[in-house]
Parts: C-alpha cells; structure tokens; sequence
C-alpha cells in the first residue's frame, strides 16, 4: 500500500517536502543529512509545482504516490497567509514553468556552497524565492538552499494529516489515467527548446513573449512551434476525462453515485479562482496590452487562447454553483 498528499488539508501556499527510494533521493539526504530530499510548492486544488530534472512544471497530487516508509511533510507558514500573499506566491512559480533545472548550483547548495544564483531552478530554490520575492523569508540564502534547510524553517510549521492511503486497485488505476500534466509538460518544452535555439538564454514562456515582442522576425517561428506542440489544446484532456466537470447533467449524474465526491469537487472548484479575476483572465488581459503596443500573430493568437480558457472557467464555475444550489 501506498500514499499520497491529502488535498483535504492541504492549501495554496503550502511547502510539500518529500523523498523516494530512487539513488539521487538518497545522495541528497546523505549529503544534507536529512530525512527529506525534495521540495513543491501547492498552487491549487491538487495542484504542485517543482523543479526536477525536466524543469521546472505542474504535477497532480492525486498521481504523485509514496512509499509508505517514505518521509513526507507539508508544512504552512507560521500563522498562514492572507489570500492575496498566498495567490502571489504560487503566481510566482507558475511564471517560472519551463525554467531549466540548475544541476550545477543544486550540488552547490548541497554541499553548503554558492552565493549568487542564476534564473536557472531547483526544487528548493524555487520554494524559498517565491516566498522571499513576496516578503517572506524562510530561509537566509534563498538561492542556494536546500529542502532540509526549509524543513528546519522557524517560519514554517507541519501540517497535520498531511498524506492519505492508496490501495493497491486506486494506484492502479492512475496509472492507466490520461495526464493533461503530462502533455502540458510534453507541449511546454516542446516551446521553449525550440525558443532556446534562437536564444539560450530564455528560460520560461515570458522570455519566448519578450522574444517575439522584441523581434518580430521571429514570430512566424515562434506561432509554429505553439501549433505543432500541441499546447493549444492541452485543455481538452480535462474535457475528455471529466466531462461532467462541463455538463450540467453529467454532474447529476456522478452526483447521484457520488454525491460527496461531486460536492468536495464544487467546494474545492468555487473556492479556487473567482470569475472576473483569475490567471485566465489575467493572461488574457496581458496579451491584449502586448497586441496593443506591437502586434504579433503568436499575440494575438494566444490572447484569443487564453480569453478560450476564461470562459471555460467560467463554465465549471456555473455548472459546480448550480449543483451546491440544487443539493444545499
């Protein structure tokens, strides 16, 4: 039997530290001295974001499983955060998606060394920067510090409950379950190496924006390497395996087998990101700006994109509203 995060206790903002058996996850804990070798950061319902090998991206708590006698700990600061501080923080490290994996200066921080970082990341830098870039400081050198060094914070305190366990017949179900993380990841750096090619030194989708704002040469090339990533239509995974997520009938459906289930969903969905005001939405607003200045087809198709995905929020937000209304 395995386990995994509880998303029940959990909330946006929160420090998810863990280990695994793999031969990287002990060197670390063996070079620390510490019982924890990664760390995540919870952005959303069921949602982290961290810095591995591939880069920098999300992953779905509901897949990440664990050893039983792995250490895992989620930890919340002192006190919690206000809303605003807490959406900020995780805004920060979803700017960051794509960023490639600092190897060189995670080995430094292991073994205690490095003074000046590089927009570069890894797991436990990414962590303490966004908590530092929003005026909370966790630890003393946020570019070179390690998961131990956030375990032994004294701004952060455990949270309790923090995994729950898996049976055997749920773990073997996820692993047959479509990802839309996966192609996410797949698609985003499908981007930016395609990006990097023309300048190494982009790290994230707002470079490759800067990029085309400030280079209209290399705009054609850019948009193409949108299209055939696939990034565009990423969101239709969620529509293909939860389609009651956008039908309001469907979602009566699940509600009569699993009316608990549906209301944790709608509760967690309403309690997310408002209407008018939410990365969508926010997203949207900025590629309009960035058409207004200097017109570029890779802006204005990923205006029309992201304006898409605000309605689509919109849709979820209506349809999981109108059952909490039905089923008081």
């Amino acid at each position: 039997m395995k386990k995994r995060l509880n998303e029940k206790v959990l909330e946006r903002g929160d420090v998810i530290l863990t280990t695994s058996d793999a031969r990287i996850s002990k060197l670390i804990r063996a070079t620390t001295i510490s019982p924890i070798s990664h760390a995540m950061l919870y952005v959303d319902h069921c949602s982290v974001i961290d810095a591995t090998g591939d880069g920098v991206h999300s992953a779905n708590t509901q897949r990440l499983f664990f050893e039983q006698h792995n250490a895992v700990f989620a930890l919340r600061f002192e006190g919690g955060l206000d809303p605003a501080s807490a959406i900020k923080i995780c805004n920060y490290v979803r700017e960051r998606i794509g960023s490639e994996y600092a190897t060189w200066e995670a080995s430094r921080a292991w073994q205690g060394l490095g003074k000046k970082g590089t927009p570069k990341q890894f797991c436990s830098r990414l962590v303490a920067q966004a908590y530092a870039a929003n005026g909370f400081n966790l630890v003393k050198n946020t570019d070179f510090c390690t998961p131990r060094k956030l375990l032994k914070s004294a701004k952060l305190v455990e949270v309790a409950d923090a995994t729950v366990h898996v049976t055997d017949e749920e773990y073997r179900a996820w692993q047959t379950h479509p990802s839309g993380l996966d192609l996410m990841r797949q698609s985003t750096n499908h981007i930016l190496n395609g990006a990097r090619k023309i300048d190494k030194s982009i790290q994230h989708l707002s470079d490759v924006d800067k990029l085309v704002l400030e280079h209209s040469e290399h705009d054609e090339t850019i948009l193409q390497l949108y299209v055939e990533s696939g990034f565009l239509h990423v969101w239709k995974t969620d529509h293909e395996i939860n389609p009651w997520h956008y039908d309001a009938q469907l979602m009566e459906d699940v509600g009569r087998r699993n009316p608990y289930g549906v209301r944790w969903y709608c509760e967690s969905t309403l309690s997310e990101e408002p209407r008018t005001d939410n990365r969508y939405v926010t997203n949207a607003k900025v590629y309009q700006h960035y058409q207004s200045m200097r017109p570029r087809k890779t802006i204005m198709m990923l205006m029309a994109f992201y304006q898409m995905l605000a309605e689509q929020h919109a849709r979820r937000l209506d349809i999981a509203e109108d059952w909490l209304k039905r089923h008081p």
